[in-house]
C-alpha cells in the first residue's frame, strides 16, 4: 500500500527546501525516553524517506503503522503542513491528542 503525498504541502511556503535541510529538521527531535538508539535511528530514517518522496513528488510506498507521536511531527514541515495525506496513515488518529 502506498500513502499519497499531501499536494497542498507544495502550495505552502516552507523553510525546508532540500534533503540536507530535512535531515537537520528530523535530527532536531530528541530521542524519547524508553526508545533504544537503534529504534530511534530507524524512525528518523523512515521520516527521511518520506521527505525524499516529498522532494521527488512520489507516493510513499511503505506502511506507517503506529509510529511514535513525534514521528508524525517529523513528517510535517516546521510550518505544520503534513507531507502525506494523514487520513491514509493507519493509527495516526489514535496517536493524536
Amino acid at each position: 500500500m502506498s500513502i499519497p503525498l499531501n499536494t497542498l504541502s507544495y502550495q505552502i511556503s516552507t523553510s525546508i527546501n532540500n534533503l540536507p535541510e530535512a535531515r537537520l529538521w528530523v535530527s532536531s527531535f530528541a530521542r524519547p525516553s524508553g526508545f533504544s538508539p537503534y529504534a530511534w535511528n530507524t524512525t528518523k530514517r523512515i521520516a527521511l524517506e518520506v521527505w525524499k518522496c516529498h522532494f521527488i513528488h512520489r507516493s510513499f510506498d511503505r506502511t506507517l503503522n503506529f509510529m511514535h507521536p513525534s514521528f508524525y511531527d517529523m513528517i510535517r514541515t516546521p510550518e505544520g503542513a503534513p507531507l502525506l495525506v494523514e487520513r491514509s496513515i493507519r493509527g495516526l488518529n489514535s496517536t493524536k491528542l
